[in-house]
């Protein structure tokens, strides 16, 4: 069934919960409360706070490693010993976005949730450049270099879930398992305007690039500004899990105290998400031989014509190690409400993962 929002297409599906929907249910979880913010806190002190608040059912620590431009950087959830599964985030988002996930996945298991690029903690790509959404393959593929790993799997929500799709498609030797939540590709640019909304991309790309390099702060607000900002621009984050996105995604004023900037790179606002026509991605799913979940979250509109994505879902389930799974919740429904996708990423992990675990560098 069909709902029109606008223009926009809202997919309203007959909920049927499948048997790993129900055994994820079953699942005896520990709910994690986003801290709160004190005004007398600095966003270091917040980041050490979400630091125990999430390690009372898990660890992680912070990583880094060097890149040609600068640094990635993440959060290492569990044993050092063995290759983490890695655990990339959507646009615009963080490795917070996996705070309130990872802690009921399997315990014997390690994640890796990186800050892609001009996201979280990493560093921006040198000015002067555009953001190209498939240039996070060649960040995937120099991060699994300088961590000696012959092989990556890849746990990742929207952006993120589209790079490991692109990543496994391409590289299929170096993926050896796929999850991704929500967003099955980029939206399409209509072939009308297709140009025209291409060079408003390169337009904006260039005015924030200039905006970077000025010695002059972004824009400032109060904490709880930032949360309002955040809850109502992602439009799908609850607002007492946007603790877990700012963390890594704003700095404190030095011009005004008591506020704070965001400090992604604006220039991601206007990045080319790979705006590639059907029969590109007709052909890509056709090639997806390894154990693939997508979950589909019911409660978000869909970003591209509903026959679209029922082609591409009706491709990849030609492989037979493909699981399509829909839950309950919006966008972010793996941070406002983990138990709802936990029991079947957990079911699906314990399947196909035991026996592709290697060691890892560190």
């Amino acid at each position: 069934m069909l709902l029109m929002q606008g223009n926009t297409t809202l997919k309203v599906y007959p909920f049927k919960i499948s048997k790993a929907t129900k055994r994820a249910r079953e699942v005896v979880i520990t709910n994690i409360k986003a801290p709160t913010f004190e005004k007398s806190e600095s966003v270091s002190e917040l980041r050490l706070k979400m630091g125990h608040q999430t390690a009372r059912s898990r660890k992680w620590t912070e990583f880094e490693v060097e890149m040609p431009w600068g640094h990635i950087s993440g959060k290492w959830w569990g044993s050092k010993n063995v290759r983490p599964i890695l655990a990339l985030h959507g646009w615009q988002d963080n490795a917070g976005t996996f705070d309130t996930l990872i802690p009921l996945l399997p315990a014997n298991m390690s994640f890796l949730a990186i800050d892609f690029p001009g996201h979280g903690l990493s560093s921006y790509f040198p000015e002067g450049m555009m953001y190209h959404q498939i240039d996070f393959i060649n960040v995937l593929l120099l991060l699994m270099k300088k961590m000696k790993w012959e092989k990556v799997s890849i746990l990742g929500h929207s952006m993120g879930g589209v790079v490991g799709l692109w990543l496994a498609s391409m590289f299929p030797d170096k993926v050896d398992l796929l999850i991704c939540i929500d967003t099955l590709k980029p939206p399409q640019l209509r072939k009308k305007t297709y140009w025209s909304e291409y060079s408003k991309l390169i337009k904006n790309t260039l005015l924030n690039d200039e905006r970077n390099q000025s010695i002059r702060e972004p824009p400032s607000y109060t904490y709880k500004e930032c949360v309002e900002r955040l809850a109502k621009g992602s439009n799908s984050i609850d607002e007492d899990k946007c603790s877990y996105i700012l963390a890594r995604n704003i700095k404190e004023s030095t011009e005004k105290p008591g506020k704070f900037y965001f400090a992604r790179d604006g220039r991601l606002k206007y990045m080319n998400k790979g705006l590639w026509p059907q029969e590109y991605y007709v052909n890509l799913a056709s090639g997806i031989k390894i154990p693939h979940l997508f979950i589909n979250a019911l409660d978000t509109p869909i970003n591209e014509p509903l026959e679209h994505f029922q082609e591409t879902i009706s491709i990849l389930k030609k492989n037979p190690l493909f699981q399509f799974e829909e839950v309950r919740g919006r966008h972010h429904v793996h941070l406002n409400n983990p138990e709802n996708v936990s029991g079947i990423i957990s079911q699906f992990l314990n399947t196909h993962k035991s026996s592709s675990q290697q060691k890892s560098k560190l």
